[in-house]
């Protein structure tokens, strides 16, 4: 335990990249400090704490569907314009997940015994088998940066 105004003096901390949803974080910034990873799949740079604090894995499927952008993507083969709308379907996750209390596992509950609902609401995640809200077709699960993937292979083209 430690005094709140000393957590940023945390060698982590000060490595943690900016909150996609402060007033001050654009979608310039955003494209710029997903630049640096060029080489890097879109969601491993999503999912890089140095590059934007609080995205797990979660919300970046969750976004990444939403912009219509394959996991497995070179963050460099990203066009500006996809990645502006990346930085919009992110913001829009990440706020209705905090509406909506998170995405909770059956072991947690908030101070109020409450769980949170994202789940309910979410798009692809832990939709595999199920059908594409957008398209129909049926949502996968791979493995994309280490990480369980769940993409529309109709909505998400692969690379190639």
């Amino acid at each position: 335990l430690m005094p709140a105004i000393e957590v940023e003096n945390l060698d982590f901390f000060k490595r943690v990249g900016p909150e996609p949803l402060a007033d001050d974080f654009t979608p310039k910034i955003f494209r710029d400090r997903m630049k640096r990873r060029g080489n890097s799949l879109i969601k491993a740079a999503l999912l890089d704490q140095t590059v934007l604090a609080g995205v797990g894995n979660i919300y970046a499927d969750e976004s990444l569907w939403g912009a219509k952008i394959h996991p497995s993507s070179k963050v460099k083969d990203v066009s500006d314009s996809k990645l502006n709308t990346l930085f919009t379907e992110l913001c829009h996750v990440l706020q209705l997940a905090i509406e909506k209390g998170g995405s909770t596992n059956h072991t947690y509950v908030n101070v109020e015994g409450k769980r949170g609902s994202y789940m309910d609401f979410a798009r692809v995640f832990r939709r595999e088998g199920q059908a594409c809200p957008r398209c129909g077709e049926t949502v996968i699960k791979s493995r994309v940066a280490g990480r369980g993937t769940h993409t529309c292979p109709h909505c998400q083209k692969e690379p190639t």
